[in-house]
């Protein structure tokens, strides 16, 4: 079995459930209040591993209780963390989750501990790079260190897989090293500076990105579909019509499930449509990582949408 290695972020989502998002200025009651164990890279581990996939990690924690509940969580959900490093002065990363009645989300992080990694932290866990098959990567550490994963994921042959999330742009410089970038809508837009607001914009904006250099481009829209696109080739992926409560880590779930797809050497098609339907699972229920669904859940989600 293909190893997975995600290099990135922990959070701790501290999540607000309210009928209506607040205005400024103003104090609301909310509904219901829970904690959560989360962070891109985490929620892209688990997605992985819960389906079957054989993953590790690196990353960076606090000292802290919200630091040592991550640890169980990855011990619960078969991940290796040996590998995972500890700050002794920043805290643990941590997110503020307002969700309305309709799923959507609003969300501030204090990213502590996941800003701490540096490069030579990396260049230490050089045997951990060379001995996995597919790297997953997004922008919840330092961009710098982002890019030394890149470098020597390349230097391997390894399969790169990068979430350019959160927006900022990227040095154009890495794209012929990355195999798959996979940004939604708002992050396409700072990539390519084209407005992404449909399919058809989503097709322009992936030849941008595969003109830059990067192999795979697959554009996430949402309840709008994805678009994926590779050698002036592209197609239109529909999403699934499923009732929002939660769309935290929806996308989590979309690259999770991916790489799983790729290191069991799925065709594309068959790598989407499982992608997809995992996000439809993840947006069905609160929270991040226990949205995240197994197979039997994949399987078991009645199509509602045709693809």
């Amino acid at each position: 079995m293909k190893k997975i290695l995600v290099i990135g972020s922990f959070m701790t989502d501290l999540v607000f459930k309210t009928s209506k998002m607040p205005v400024t200025g103003e104090t609301l009651i909310a509904e219901k209040y829970e904690k959560y164990t989360g962070g891109k890279g985490a929620n892209q581990a688990v997605a992985a591993s819960r389906l079957g996939g054989n993953v590790e990690m690196i990353g960076k924690l606090g000292k802290d209780e919200f630091g040592e509940e991550h640890i169980e969580k990855l011990k619960e959900e078969h991940i290796e963390y040996q590998s995972i490093m500890f700050d002794d002065e920043s805290r643990t990363g941590v997110g503020n989750v307002t969700i309305d009645k309709d799923g959507n989300n609003k969300i501030l992080i204090v990213p502590g501990a996941n800003l701490k990694i540096v490069e030579e932290e990396i260049i230490k866990n050089e045997h951990i790079i060379k001995s996995s098959d597919i790297i997953v990567l997004q922008l919840e550490i330092p961009i710098n260190v982002v890019y030394k994963c890149i470098e020597l994921a390349y230097k391997y042959g390894k399969t790169i897989i990068l979430n350019p999330a959160p927006a900022q742009e990227i040095d154009k410089n890495i794209a012929h090293k990355v195999d798959y970038i996979i940004p939604n809508e708002t992050e396409a837009e700072v990539l390519t500076k084209c407005k992404v607001e449909s399919a058809n914009d989503a097709k322009i904006a992936a030849q941008i990105l595969l003109d830059q250099g990067y192999k795979h481009t697959i554009i996430t829209l949402g309840n709008k579909g994805a678009i994926y696109a590779t050698n002036g080739q592209w197609k239109y992926f529909n999403s699934m019509n499923v009732q929002a409560v939660d769309t935290t880590a929806a996308g989590d779930s979309f690259i999770g499930t991916l790489a799983y797809g790729i290191a069991e050497g799925f065709d594309i098609e068959k790598i989407m449509s499982i992608a997809i339907k995992a996000s439809a699972c993840t947006v069905k229920k609160m929270g991040a990582q226990p949205s995240l669904p197994k197979w039997k859940d994949i399987m078991q989600l009645e199509e509602i949408a045709e693809y």
